[in-house]
């Protein structure tokens, strides 16, 4: 896919900051999806703050990037999304899309993912890892157990074969 003009950008930076002045729930950010499909599961998100420059006592744009978790891939560039931090699923990716504001386009999307349903799939991973890991634990244990029970077999069988020389 390729990735959206600047003249898009430049046309929505007025709903995005319409849309980050009405945003309500604390640390979450609204930015352009800049690009999509490019990984699995991930966006890219612009995100525009002004900067204030108190030497020329006025407003400069500044955006910065973010790399955002899109668990079910339903962001397109050109969508404005709300996104907000969440466990860091790796070096640079920290957020994740907590909703599309107004998509871009006409074509039918997918779900994103509600915070209930990425709780429900993050306790299973991680139920499945530790039962992993238990099982793994209980496999190492028989196996000092056996190695264990062949050394006291042949410590018996030394002791054993020392009487007989006595």
């Amino acid at each position: 896919m390729s990735a959206i003009p600047n003249t898009i950008i430049r046309i929505s930076s007025s709903a995005v900051q319409a849309a980050a002045r009405s945003t309500t729930k604390p640390f979450t950010r609204v930015g352009v999806v800049v690009s999509a499909g490019m990984m699995p599961k991930m966006i890219k998100v612009r995100v525009p703050s002004p900067v204030w420059n108190s030497k020329l006592r006025k407003y400069f744009h500044h955006t910065k990037d973010h790399l955002t978790h899109d668990e079910n891939s339903a962001c397109e560039a050109g969508d404005i999304v709300r996104i907000q931090p969440f466990l860091k699923h790796s070096k640079h990716k920290k957020h994740v899309v907590h909703e599309i504001i107004s998509p871009f386009g006409t074509s039918e999307r997918r779900p994103i993912e509600t915070p209930e349903e990425r709780d429900a799939r993050i306790l299973a991973e991680k139920n499945k890892k530790l039962e992993k890991k238990a099982t793994r634990r209980a496999n190492r244990e028989a196996k000092w157990e056996a190695r264990a029970g062949r050394k006291q077999h042949r410590l018996d069988k030394e002791a054993e074969n020392a009487k007989t020389e006595l």
